[in-house]
């Protein structure tokens, strides 16, 4: 465990000079409050934002932290503590636990959202900048799965959150992209703001709605026409559904022959790839 106390201007100043999980979907441009373009003005010290400002929603999750690591405790079995980890092959990236059980194995991150978050995981739902909040979380501590606590200042909800080695591939990707940028004091590049670029991307964001829209209608029609099958395969007006029984997936991780090969030096080549994401879907 690190000698070094959260929340310190030590704390503070150690992290504004590394990339921590609450960095991360800021970084892939995720975050609902911030830019990746304010996180660096943050880093660099251009920025005239305070970054020891705590909003009244911050303030509620560090005073209820404690007594949500206690109740994680409780329901779990578990005992925690809080710790700063650093990859072990990019010292660049930290992650700040909530709680991590002494021999490194299990980890939680704990949250104390307002309702609607809450209800979220009530529903088995974790946002997405949490989500890639605690990829980068599992990538440096070097687990495949961790535990996320919604408490809203009473009841509990726990969700076991398994590694996503794709998204971890772009964190790691984009986060060393982004130190690179704090380094050598060049800032990321600023949003397009261009007419032919808020046209195109309109229209795409249009484009998408419809395709959910549609997606929705189909999948309600599909429901609808399995029901009427009646656990039998059926034809009429042109179309056939037909029921199949398909092999289930090989669990890898279960298999004892393979927990001491390292799988990725079998792992193929790296693609080339787009991913779109919309402000609409944060």
């Amino acid at each position: 465990m690190m000698e070094l106390q959260q929340n310190t201007d030590e704390w503070l100043e150690f992290r504004r000079k590394k990339i921590g999980s609450s960095d991360a979907p800021i970084i892939m441009g995720k975050s609902p409050w911030k830019t990746p373009h304010q996180l660096w003005e943050e880093k660099t010290g251009v920025g005239t934002k305070d970054v020891s400002y705590e909003s009244k929603a911050m303030q509620r999750g560090k005073f209820l932290e404690p007594e949500a690591r206690k109740k994680f405790e409780e329901e779990t079995g578990l005992v925690v503590w809080p710790d700063v980890l650093i990859h072990p092959e990019h010292d660049f990236m930290i992650a700040s636990l909530d709680g991590i059980t002494m021999d490194g194995k299990t980890a939680v991150e704990i949250k104390c959202p307002g309702a609607k978050t809450h209800q979220m995981a009530v529903d088995g739902e974790v946002p997405e900048h949490y989500r890639i909040q605690m990829q980068h979380q599992m990538m440096v501590v070097g687990v495949e799965t961790m535990y996320y606590f919604s408490f809203d200042g009473t009841q509990g909800v726990i969700l076991e959150i398994r590694r996503d080695q794709e998204m971890i591939d772009s964190l790691v990707t984009c986060e060393t992209a982004f130190y690179k940028c704090m380094t050598e004091f060049n800032s990321p590049s600023p949003p397009r703001e261009d007419i032919e670029w808020q046209q195109r991307a309109n229209h795409w964001r249009e484009i998408q709605l419809q395709k959910k829209r549609v997606t929705d209608e189909e999948k309600l029609c599909r429901q609808n026409l399995i029901q009427l099958a009646k656990g039998k395969s059926s034809y009429g007006s042109g179309l056939r559904v037909t029921k199949v029984l398909g092999k289930g997936r090989v669990i890898y991780d279960n298999v004892p022959e393979l927990k001491s090969v390292d799988l990725e030096q079998y792992r193929s080549p790296p693609r080339e790839s787009w991913r779109f994401s919309s402000d609409d879907s944060k």
